[in-house]
């Protein structure tokens, strides 16, 4: 009975049609998710007692500690407004990753996959969402252990006095200096942007027309026929956007470019 469910290639929603084969939550799922609670709990409890974390010094009002950095959770966001505006680093990107994540049933075109996450079945949203965490968690490694005063990139074992106004180290000093950021005529900008989003749009078209005998770019035609070009709209946008974050964070470490475009109102 269930192969011939999972023949069934309808958009429509599987375990909402009669007779479909179902398995009580409990103890199958609950237990499961109730074990690993009590691991974790455990887990974070034996590492509290191992590792030596301690506080701060209290905060004072009219000394501002340098570097200033956010909680673990928070210091991705912190690290993307090195390379952007904050409203572009602190709202539109995280607002687009939650759009994204609330899109993601109605572009999936395999509903015979549904509660399963084979590779053989879903790589691209299996690669593209280990990109995605690989990624944020870079920012996090990057915020957190490499960021020093001034929001300076250190090595980790350089040793600095964590109130930020004096080294422990004497002859270093407190900012690094040497580099000059330069940002992209407005013009420029606007042209390579463009330019990215229009060819990252045709791009997997023309790898169909150009290479039709690979076996993987036939499975990309497939790809491309079965999910139709308003849901490719909407993944291909998402996946370019996240590309172009990659992009300026290379343009500014690599090439110093601070700015793609730069106006008054908003700086890419």
């Amino acid at each position: 009975m269930e192969q011939e469910f999972r023949s069934d290639k309808s958009g429509y929603m599987l375990m909402n049609k009669p007779g479909y084969p179902r398995v009580p939550s409990w103890p199958n799922l609950v237990w499961v998710i109730f074990l690993m609670m009590l691991f974790i709990t455990i887990l974070l409890w034996g590492v509290s007692f191992l590792a030596y974390a301690p506080l701060e010094e209290m905060a004072e009002w009219a000394k501002t500690p340098n570097p200033a950095k956010a909680p673990w959770y928070f210091i991705g966001l912190q690290e993307l407004l090195v390379y952007f505006d904050p409203w572009i680093a602190g709202v539109m990107l995280p607002n687009q990753i939650l759009i994204g994540l609330i899109l993601i049933p109605y572009v999936d075109i395999t509903p015979t996959e549904q509660g399963h996450y084979r590779w053989s079945q879903r790589r691209f949203a299996v690669a593209y969402f280990t990109f995605g965490i690989a990624f944020w968690a870079t920012l996090i490694f990057v915020g957190q252990l490499l960021r020093g005063p001034s929001w300076q990139i250190y090595w980790p074992i350089i040793d600095y006095d964590l109130t930020g106004h004096s080294w422990t180290r004497e002859g270093i000093p407190l900012k690094q200096g040497g580099l000059k950021l330069a940002s992209l005529s407005t013009g420029t900008g606007m042209a390579l942007l463009i330019g990215f989003f229009s060819i990252g749009m045709i791009l997997p078209f023309m790898v169909t027309k150009l290479f039709p005998k690979s076996n993987v770019v036939q499975g990309l035609d497939r790809y491309l026929k079965e999910l139709g070009y308003i849901k490719y709209f909407v993944v291909q946008s998402h996946v370019l956007m996240m590309t172009a974050t990659v992009v300026k964070i290379i343009l500014r470490l690599g090439f110093n470019i601070k700015y793609i475009i730069e106006t008054p109102w908003f700086k890419i």
